[in-house]
């Protein structure tokens, strides 16, 4: 109740007593008892722990350039985006998907990147259809907050940050200016301050030079865990000050806010 059940559900959108538990063995480190029960003694902190304590990640264009890499490998005439790409019908017995523009695709081997609930209406099978209502899905908010000045020391070089408590709608903070220097302005880029944290005018509205950094917030939102959507970014920013991630008369430079309706799937 301290933890898991809180942040659980901020990140899930579904309380816990909700969800089956057989994620769990690929979501949840599984710690060394002993090793735990040492730090803790000597009080030292477990360096490289868990699946993910080292990782990979583009010098520029920040995640989508993971995409934009695996795009360029693959042939012009094999790739369809936009409205002309989307799927508007899969005939799982004849094996062909039909495309918005009318063309077809014949397939041996299907592999859908789409939301389950999707695929099978895109299917029509009514069997399928049904079972899939009983899943859970979440929608995310994805809040980024640019900022001039130097990183806080007491932020470091963390790469993310978690939040159980109730006083931030976010449940999770990327510090993605920690990940490349060019996932910010460079410091001698002049940017206008658009207001401070607490919501007031900045002194001056004249582009001035940085340093700069950058936060990314995520929050979840479902039927059983609804949001304020015209004021998440200002709840969000207020969010950052309650948990001392940045101060009250921080200038911020730039914001963007963008809802995913299929956000995460649940366990459920």
């Amino acid at each position: 109740n301290i933890f898991m059940r809180p942040y659980n559900y901020k990140v899930w959108a579904v309380p816990t007593t909700k969800m089956q538990c057989a994620w769990l063995g690929e979501r949840v480190a599984a710690p060394n008892l002993k090793l735990v029960t040492k730090n803790v003694v000597l009080n030292k902190i477990a360096g490289n722990w868990g699946p993910n304590a080292t990782f990979r990640f583009p010098a520029r264009d920040g995640t989508g350039g993971i995409w934009i890499a695996v795009s360029d490998t693959l042939p012009e005439d094999k790739k369809r985006y936009g409205k002309k790409g989307e799927v508007e019908k899969v005939d799982a017995e004849g094996k062909v998907v039909t495309l918005s523009d009318g063309t077809t695709i014949k397939y041996n081997k299907l592999i859908s990147t789409m939301a389950v609930d999707s695929l099978v209406e895109k299917m029509g099978n009514q069997e399928l259809i049904s079972l899939s209502k009983g899943l859970y899905y979440s929608s995310t908010h994805v809040i980024g907050v640019g900022l001039r000045g130097a990183r806080p020391e007491r932020i470091g070089d963390k790469c993310w940050l978690y939040f159980p408590e109730d006083n931030c709608p976010f449940y999770r903070a990327t510090i993605f200016s920690n990940y490349s220097p060019y996932n910010q302005p460079q410091a001698s880029e002049k940017l206008a301050t658009l207001y401070l944290a607490n919501g007031t005018k900045a002194a001056s509205t004249e582009p001035k030079e940085g340093p700069y950094w950058s936060i990314m917030l995520e929050v979840s939102e479902s039927s059983m865990k609804p949001v304020d959507q015209e004021n998440l970014l200002k709840d969000c920013i207020q969010g950052l000050i309650n948990t001392e991630m940045i101060t009250a008369e921080d200038e911020i430079v730039s914001t963007y806010h963008r809802r995913f309706d299929h956000g995460y799937p649940t366990p459920s």
